[in-house]
């Protein structure tokens, strides 16, 4: 763990939470065991043998929730990590981890409630789900990859408020005192954000692929695939209702970033790759549509609009970081660009301006050739001279063969490497032909092209520093009186079963089964593994046959829909056992 910690980026620590295992209690870690057992013997038969293998490879048993800790010292040995954080964290930062190798797992597990699907990330589907495809080399080789390109993609205000509320909703869920009217509240304003989307950001594009590969992505052919995608391996329910002939299986290709998906329903297509090594083919093939491949003035607008903090990449080698608020165009390219709020110019590694700042100081950018033809990306002292204002010995007159044109009081000449990467100006102005622009005081650095904007910065050293928070996840859960004294009795029979020749153990899950009775008549988790312990044993048919009627019982007065009722109809399926459908289970006693 230490190992991946040293590699985290300062200002990306902020993220990290360290898992508190002991906050785990027995009805948590039923809820692992209910869903590893089953996922894990259905993904036998419809899984990609690299889910199989991977597994052991990465520290995961299907008994026990897993130790990040452990999960990192087993990843290590594929050139990968792992790290615990407290619920969702920012898209960017997400990907950020990804490009370093370095997998966040969400130490909160999700309630038995919730048990086939929930919206929060947590251990289950990124530990089980995302984890055992790692060690395939081409799989992780696209997942890093993914990660690169993702950081550099520019996101948009609707995306971030959809965040914000995909966020909010799955808080709302996953807590056992909210009302249904505030769930209820919380969905319905993600739902009228969704309807109301704007034009699909780099960062949504990227983001349908990442559902559609990542999360829920098939191998092989529309007729005969192989599940790799983390929400299908992770979920009870739709790995099991994807089989169905009315989903349908498409082959991937780059198009597939323009099918959106809803995250609440179950997904009507599903994307089916040849093998792992498309999925890097597809993501270029996405990828260089994106500003992070191009420089123009396309690019300089979709930065602008983001209100991100952008990368220019310079063709002088230089590096212009800010956030885009102005650009200019004359002769049918990009001549200017203005960065606001916090700025960085560097070059080589040295940040030319001394370290990132939020100065008054805007940075601009001017582009293309000089007057005459000289190249403004290969700029000298000595051709820079002939641009001083007449009797103005400090004040230049720059002139571009745009047609642009920038004066100022010359305050600074930053050089490296023998050329003029930058000036720093006061009083400047720039226009062409009748139009002006007051700039200000104001760094000016040339560069002839934009090779790429790409969002966020390039260098990690821009962002303010941040340590390791004392943030332990998953939180202390607060158990109502009831649900303490099934946990208490889920230790009893624990501490049955770690003698199960005793003959003391069937009467001791009677008495417990009787308890269950006076005390949690709706809880069906604990008596689904007293039956499946049963069922291990062969032995205590009597005990067995009651608490698959309790079970049956259970089901039938559980109120909401189907998907509420699944994992108590899946788990007796898994145990053997028909549900007996049209009739009641036979009355307590």
């Amino acid at each position: 763990m230490t190992e991946t910690l040293d590699r985290i980026p300062a200002h990306l620590r902020q993220y990290v939470a360290f898992q508190d295992y002991g906050a785990y209690d027995e009805i948590d870690q039923a809820v692992w065991r209910f869903i590893l057992l089953q996922t894990h013997a259905r993904l036998a038969l419809t899984a990609h043998p690299a889910y199989l293998r991977g597994v052991p490879d990465c520290g995961i048993s299907i008994e026990r929730i897993p130790r990040i800790e452990a999960i990192d010292e087993h990843l290590a040995r594929f050139g990968w990590g792992a790290v615990g954080v407290d619920g969702f964290i920012p898209p960017r930062a997400f990907q950020e981890f990804q490009a370093l190798r370095i997998l966040t797992i969400a130490g909160a597990i999700r309630t038995h409630e919730h048990l086939a699907y929930t919206p929060a990330p947590d251990i289950v589907h990124e530990a089980a789900g995302h984890a055992p495809i790692l060690p395939d080399p081409e799989y992780r080789a696209f997942l890093q990859k993914f990660g690169e390109v993702g950081q550099r993609a520019f996101s948009s205000p609707h995306d971030r408020a959809v965040h914000d509320c995909i966020f909010q909703l799955s808080v709302v869920k996953e807590d056992p005192l909210a009302t249904p009217a505030q769930r209820d509240a919380a969905q319905r304003a993600l739902e009228q954000l969704l309807a109301a989307a704007p034009p699909p950001s780099e960062a949504a594009l990227l983001s349908r692929l990442h559902w559609w590969t990542v999360e829920y992505g098939l191998v092989g052919t529309p007729s005969d695939y192989r599940i790799y995608g983390a929400g299908l391996l992770s979920s009870l329910g739709e790995e099991e209702a994807l089989h169905s002939p009315s989903v349908r299986k498409l082959p991937l290709d780059a198009a597939c970033i323009d099918v959106d998906y809803d995250i609440t329903r179950p997904q009507p297509q599903l994307f089916v790759a040849r093998d792992f090594a498309q999925l890097s083919d597809v993501l270029e093939g996405v990828a260089s549509r994106f500003s992070q491949r191009r420089g123009d003035l396309r690019a300089l607008e979709t930065a602008r609009a983001s209100g991100e903090i952008a990368t220019l990449e310079l063709d002088s080698g230089a590096r212009a970081t800010g956030r885009v608020t102005a650009h200019e165009e004359l002769a049918g390219g990009p001549a200017l660009a203005v960065l606001e709020g916090r700025k960085a110019l560097d070059f080589e590694g040295e940040h030319l301006l001394g370290e990132p700042t939020a100065s008054a100081d805007d940075l601009v950018v001017a582009l293309g050739p000089l007057e005459g033809g000289a190249s403004s990306a290969r700029l000298t002292e000595d051709a820079l001279a002939r641009f001083v204002a007449r009797d103005q010995r400090s004040r230049y007159d720059l002139r571009f063969a745009s047609g642009l044109r920038i004066e100022g009081e010359v305050r600074r000449v930053l050089c490296r490497a023998g050329r003029v990467l930058a000036l720093s100006l006061a009083g400047a102005e720039a226009g062409a032909s009748d139009r002006k622009l007051a700039l200000g005081s104001v760094t000016l650095a040339f560069a002839d092209a934009i090779r790429s904007v790409s969002a966020g910065a390039a260098d990690p050293s821009f962002w303010p520093p941040s340590s390791f928070p004392a943030a332990r996840t998953p939180a202390p859960r607060v158990r109502a009186a009831a649900e303490a004294r099934v946990v208490a009795l889920y230790q009893d029979a624990l501490r049955l079963w770690e003698h199960p020749e005793s003959p003391d153990l069937v009467p001791g899950f009677t008495r417990i089964a009787q308890k269950l009775r006076l005390h949690a008549p709706g809880d069906w988790l604990l008596r689904w593994n007293l039956l499946e312990s049963l069922r291990k044993l062969d032995a205590g048919v009597v005990l067995a046959t009651m608490l698959r009627d309790d079970l049956l019982e259970v089901e039938a007065a559980t109120p909401g829909d189907a998907a509420t009722k699944a994992p108590i109809e899946r788990g007796l399926r898994y145990l053997g056992f028909e549900p007996r459908r049209g009739r009641r289970a036979a009355a307590r006693p």
